[in-house]
């Protein structure tokens, strides 16, 4: 006769890898910190797509991130006119959302006071 599920371990599977408690214990210990301490782990600056200057005063960010929501939505508005349905109603809701985004980046660029 044949079994449909096989024996059990020989062994505890504690007592098979002595190591295991100790690994449990550091990936808990990496979770809870993570999770608890709002820790963010460093990202190399090699890993980074695009890197944004420390020079770039408040100003000048505001104004590019204005222009690439333009494009987004320009980008957006295109894509959405060859669609029907679901699908062009998503793409004209994404690009409703970076309309709105813009709108709040350039209420924060009219009332930011320059030296």
């Amino acid at each position: 006769m044949k079994k449909i599920t096989p024996d059990p371990p020989a062994l505890p599977l504690d007592a098979a890898d002595g190591n295991a408690p100790l690994l449990d214990r550091a990936a808990t210990e990496r979770a809870l910190n993570y999770y608890l301490q709002n820790h963010k782990p460093v990202r190399p600056t090699g890993m980074a797509l695009l890197a944004i200057p420390h020079s770039v005063n408040s100003e000048a960010a505001l104004a590019q991130a204005s222009d690439l929501l333009r494009c987004a939505g320009a980008c957006a508005n295109e894509a959405g006119n060859g669609l029907s349905g679901p699908a062009r109603d998503l793409v004209l809701s994404t690009m409703h959302l970076v309309e709105l985004a813009k709108g709040y980046v350039d209420k924060s660029l009219d009332t930011l006071v320059t030296h």
